[in-house]
Parts: structure tokens; C-alpha cells; sequence
């Protein structure tokens, strides 16, 4: 006796809704051999829609057993019933269920990117519309088809795979008398002609009537299941080849593989078909990325601008000035009163563990000479530490020592804007001697360019020279040799959460 291609049995299906219990199935039994043409029949809320898609692997029963050539079902996962239904069950609805923007062409190859069946595709869906007297229509949007030609869209699409069953859902639910009669004529022969498993499911009896055999369902359960003598529809000439399929297996990485081509495939024709709408999209990711890529560039111009204006004064640096004076009801600005001392610089150093160094100032404008050049700038005459306190580097030449500083000697190093000035912007001043109020100091070296300030002040316009020759030989003092006139403290911490005390 041949194993039957469709078992049921006792099956059961209750829905949840609410707090109220649905029994859609109740112990159903049923044997479908192969090549039968079985419909099933029954008024709204019978169940047969609900038995469709458990036999279909669409819904799993509540309890009972379904076997689908002779393998239980049950316990499958969904992607092995996805593998399942993709080659061994067609389906064909009655609301067509095509793709409105593919061809019907395209909507035939379908399956064969689920199942992973892609050699000779495209010969294979030609040869399935040829079949249903769809080769002039292959490129037709379903908009562009009737109703009729529609669902023969969907039976080709349902055959494609060559699968051992074929579900239809009420098929000819949409369609007039005539091309209802086409369809189930269709049907009727690749039952008979070709031994097609077909289950139909309508609640129409002139619908039924082309099955041989009759299953009618009232409250989930089956109350009669007879043969009968069909209603002969007249033969058609069709082409179909059809295939035994094996036992249900599921090929995981195949149907990886093929939905990804699937996918590519539907996206390069979307692609093909819509070129003004992909060439105005990729215009618009062109614009989109582009003011990206303009908004960040701005934005690390902007904080690299002011990192290196930041760094431009120094590692962690804190500026100590004197306080202001007041005579006359005018106050002056920081600076002006003489209340710091090179004693406090040192002190300052000496006692807080998170100063790390220390460098003084004393400066003025003054005018500088060379030849027959001159130029207003600003003097500064600073410690020793000054340039590694302030980051500034040294372009050429060197910067004056502690001891040239203690000795009050004669040197200077120069900003680029009174090389540019004095010497020219090709000149190399270093070893020329310069006059500072007629005093003459020697070029030792030149400063690396720093631009402007925060400020929108000139940080190249300025000369400096040691402290001590500031203060004893260029710009005075009417302090002791001690002390120094509107001196300017300058602290480095030592790392960039050491505190330093605050002076008052």
C-alpha cells in the first residue's frame, strides 16, 4: 500500500483571543494519497481554512500529529518548514498575492530565491507562462493583467518549484464564471495529466464539484469526507514536468544564500527600472555625505584651532599678574601696580609641590634699530624658563641661558614679525646686533611663528631678553636689583590637576 502524502491525525487548533478559547479544529483525522483532487468545503468559521494551513506547515496544531511524506511536522523549526513549504507546497490564493511593482515574470522566480533552485531559472519560468499562455506577458506589471491572467501569474509561481502538493485557497474567489472555469480547468488537468496533489479549499459546491473527492467541515470537525464524480472540465494542452520530491530536509546556508541573492537581485531591478528616482537618491546621499563630511571637517578644524591656540600658551599653564592702581579716582588695568617680586616667583616654585616651573617678566614697548630700520614692539625681559614654561620653540638659534640671564648679558631673541621687519623675511638675523633704546644686544636666536591671540593680538611682535638685562641696562627699575616692576609670575603645574595657590 503507497504511503500517503498527507496524514492527519486527531488533530487540534484553539486561538487565544482574550480571555475566550476558539476551537477552530477538533480532532481531525484525514488520509491524502497522491494525485488525488480533494476539496474541502464548509461555510465562514468551519475550519477549513485553518486545516489548509496546517497542512500547508503555515500553522502548527495544538495538539495531534501531521505527517507530510510519512515525517512528522510537529517538531520542526521554522526555518525547516520555511525549506519545506519553498519545495514541497505550492500555494495559489485567491487574492492573487503577487508583487504589484515586479513583473509577472519576476513574480514566477520567486521561489527559486527561497529554495535556492537558481540554474536555469529564467528558462524555467519562461517554460511555466508558455504553459499557461503567459509568454506574451512576461514583462507585464500585474496592474497590466486581468484577473485571470493574474492567477495563472500565481499558479505558475505555485508550479515553479515542482512541488508534490498544491493548496488552493479559494482560487476562483475573484474571478467571473468563464475564467473560473479556465482556472479549475487548469487544475483539473495537472491532476489528472500529470498526478498533481491538490487540495482545494472553497465553500462554493459548483467549486467542489471539479474534485473527486469531497471533504466537508462544520464547527472544526469533519462531518463528511466522499469520492464523487467530478465534473469533467475539457482537457488543456499543457507542458509540465513534474518531479518526486525526497523527504523534507532543510538546507539553511542555501537559503541564506539564495535570499541574499534574492535581495540583490530585487534591488539592482528596482534599481533599473526607477533611473531618475535612483540617480535623484544617489544625488541626495552624494549631498548628505558630503555636508557630513564638511560639517566634521569644520568641526576639527575648529577644535584643532583652538587646541593649538590653547597650546600656543602653554602646558597647563597658570598667569599670575600684579593688581591694578588707583590715583586720581582712575583705576588702571592689571598689571599696572608693582606688587610681585621675583622673590614671590621663587617662592611659589619652593613651596607648591604641584608647580613643576616657573618663569618671570618684565616688559614695555620700546622702539628696536638695525641699520636703518626701526620698529615698535614689545620688550620683554623674561627668566630663563620662559620658553619652556610657554611652549614656545626655537626656530634658529638658541635661546639665552640661566647664567647669561644672572650676568645681565647683552642677547635677545627675536618674534618672526621684527625679523620681518628689521631684516627682511629672507634675512637670517642671527650674530646682528640690534639697539633697544640705544642699548646694543646680539641675536641669538629666532622664535618659532605663533599667529595671534584669542585676543586678535600679534604673539610674533615681540623681543625678548634676559630678565636681569632688562631691568638693569634696558628698561630700569626703581626697585632693587631684587625685585622688578610690574612683574609678571608664570606657573606651569606639574600635572593638569595640580592646584597653585591663588595670589592676592
Amino acid at each position: 500500500m503507497p504511503q500517503p502524502v498527507i496524514e492527519v491525525r486527531n488533530v487540534t487548533k484553539t486561538y487565544r483571543l482574550g480571555d475566550v478559547d476558539v476551537h477552530a479544529l477538533r480532532g481531525v483525522s484525514l488520509t491524502i494519497e497522491r494525485g488525488e483532487f480533494v476539496a474541502i468545503m464548509g461555510s465562514s468559521g468551519s475550519g477549513k481554512s485553518t486545516l489548509m494551513n496546517t497542512i500547508g506547515c503555515l500553522d502548527r496544531p495544538t495538539s495531534g500529529d501531521y505527517l507530510l511524506e510519512g515525517a512528522p511536522i510537529a517538531a520542526l523549526s521554522e526555518p525547516e518548514l520555511a525549506q519545506i513549504r519553498s519545495r514541497n507546497i505550492g500555494f495559489v490564493f485567491q487574492s492573487f498575492n503577487l508583487l504589484a511593482r515586479t513583473s509577472a515574470a519576476e513574480n514566477v522566480a520567486l521561489p527559486l530565491f527561497y529554495s535556492g533552485q537558481l540554474a536555469g531559472g529564467p528558462e524555467r519560468v519562461r517554460q511555466m507562462l508558455d504553459m499557461l499562455g503567459l509568454g506574451s506577458r512576461a514583462r507585464n506589471h500585474p496592474s497590466q493583467l486581468s484577473g485571470g491572467q493574474q492567477q495563472r501569474v500565481a499558479i505558475a509561481r505555485a508550479l515553479i518549484n515542482k512541488p508534490a502538493i498544491l493548496l488552493a485557497d479559494e482560487p476562483t474567489g475573484n474571478l467571473d464564471s468563464k475564467t473560473a472555469d479556465d482556472i479549475l480547468a487548469i487544475l483539473q488537468t495537472l491532476n489528472r495529466q500529470y498526478g498533481l496533489t491538490i487540495v482545494l479549499v472553497t465553500h462554493e459546491p459548483d467549486i467542489a464539484a471539479f474534485a473527486d473527492r469531497l471533504i466537508v467541515m462544520k464547527d472544526g470537525v469533519v462531518l463528511s469526507d466522499q469520492r464523487q464524480q467530478a465534473h469533467a472540465a475539457p482537457p488543456l494542452q499543457l507542458t509540465y514536468d513534474p518531479v518526486t520530491p525526497a523527504a523534507p530536509r532543510a538546507n539553511e546556508k542555501q537559503s541564506a544564500r539564495a535570499f541574499v541573492a534574492m535581495a540583490l537581485t530585487a534591488a539592482w531591478r528596482a534599481l533599473g527600472r526607477n533611473k531618475l528616482r535612483t540617480a535623484l537618491t544617489m544625488l541626495g546621499i552624494f549631498i548628505g555625505v558630503a555636508a557630513l563630511v564638511v560639517m566634521v571637517a569644520v568641526g576639527q578644524g575648529a577644535a584643532a584651532s583652538v587646541k593649538e591656540r590653547i597650546e600656543s600658551l602653554g602646558t597647563n599653564l597658570l598667569i599670575v599678574l600684579p593688581g591694578a592702581t588707583t590715583a586720581s579716582g582712575a583705576r588702571g588695568g592689571y598689571g599696572s601696580a608693582s606688587t610681585l617680586t621675583v622673590a614671590d616667583a621663587e617662592a611659589i616654585l619652593a613651596e607648591d609641590e604641584a608647580v613643576a616651573n616657573v618663569a618671570y617678566q618684565n616688559r614695555q614697548n620700546a622702539q628696536t634699530q638695525f641699520n636703518n630700520q626701526n620698529w615698535n614692539t614689545s620688550i620683554q625681559g623674561v627668566s630663563a624658563p620662559f620658553f619652556t614654561v610657554r611652549n614656545w620653540q626655537i626656530a634658529d638659534g638658541r635661546a639665552f641661558t640661566d647664567e647669561e640671564d644672572r650676568g645681565a648679558a647683552r642677547v635677545g631673541v627675536l618674534g618672526k614679525t621684527v625679523v620681518n621687519n628689521l631684516f627682511g623675511s629672507d634675512a637670517n638675523p642671527l650674530g646682528a646686533t640690534i639697539f633697544i633704546k640705544n642699548v646694543p644686544i646680539e641675536v641669538v636666536g629666532v622664535l618659532q611663528p605663533k599667529g595671534q591671540s584669542g585676543g586678535g593680538q600679534d604673539q610674533d611682535d615681540v623681543v625678548f631678553i634676559p630678565f636681569h638685562t632688562a631691568e638693569r641696562k634696558v628698561l630700569g627699575s626703581s626697585m632693587p636689583a631684587a625685585t622688578a616692576s610690574k612683574t609678571t609670575a608664570i606657573a606651569a603645574p606639574a600635572n593638569p590637576f595640580g592646584l597653585v595657590p591663588r595670589l592676592t
